[in-house]
């Protein structure tokens, strides 16, 4: 019998091949998560449009999602603002459970106008982007004290304010205090 100490002294083995962990259980399409929050990533895969409640669109302004448009099953959701002028935005929620943030922080890292956050007491970064026609979209992703990340994106059609993204970190908040 290999004890830790012994280990780390005398170079126990164990025999035996080294298996993945499994990979998280997500409910089906046909599986809805718990009614109320806290849920985690593999909860929302197939339901990432109950992230945002009625009312929470209607303080941020933006619709309904169309679940007409796309499967709604799949694993990530879509809201557009109330206004559909040039300046309209759209927002995107997608939860993932497989991916660590860690790798995808270094990943991201070298993005110009890369910056940290603190999202619901979890370690997050944004990435502001700036496209020469005037677009503007701002990418949050957010670690999950349960594991994996999640990716917001809020997006805008015409050029916007320099507080732009203070508005997605609002919303990305939000979601993030209703992830464990």
């Amino acid at each position: 019998m290999c004890f830790a100490v012994a280990a780390g002294l005398s170079g126990c083995e164990k025999s035996g091949t080294a298996t993945p962990a499994p990979a998280p259980a997500v409910l089906g399409p046909d599986t809805s998560p718990p009614p109320n929050p806290p849920w985690t990533l593999p909860q929302l895969v197939y339901h990432p449009c109950t992230v945002l409640e009625v009312d929470d669109l209607a303080r941020f302004g933006f619709a309904a999602p169309d679940q007409s448009s796309g499967s709604p099953h799949s694993s990530y959701c879509q809201w557009l603002s109330l206004d559909s002028g040039p300046g309209q935005v759209r927002m995107f929620f997608a939860p993932d459970p497989w991916h660590r943030y860690r790798d995808l922080e270094q990943l991201h890292r070298s993005a110009a106008n890369y910056r940290t956050l603190t999202l619901a007491a979890q370690p997050a970064f944004l990435i502001d982007e700036h496209s020469e026609n005037g677009q503007r979209n701002c990418r949050i992703w957010a670690a999950v004290a349960s594991g994996g990340a999640f990716e917001f994106e809020y997006a805008a059609t015409a050029a916007e304010p320099d507080d732009f993204c203070d508005e997605a970190t609002a919303i990305a908040t939000v979601i993030a205090r209703r992830i464990n």
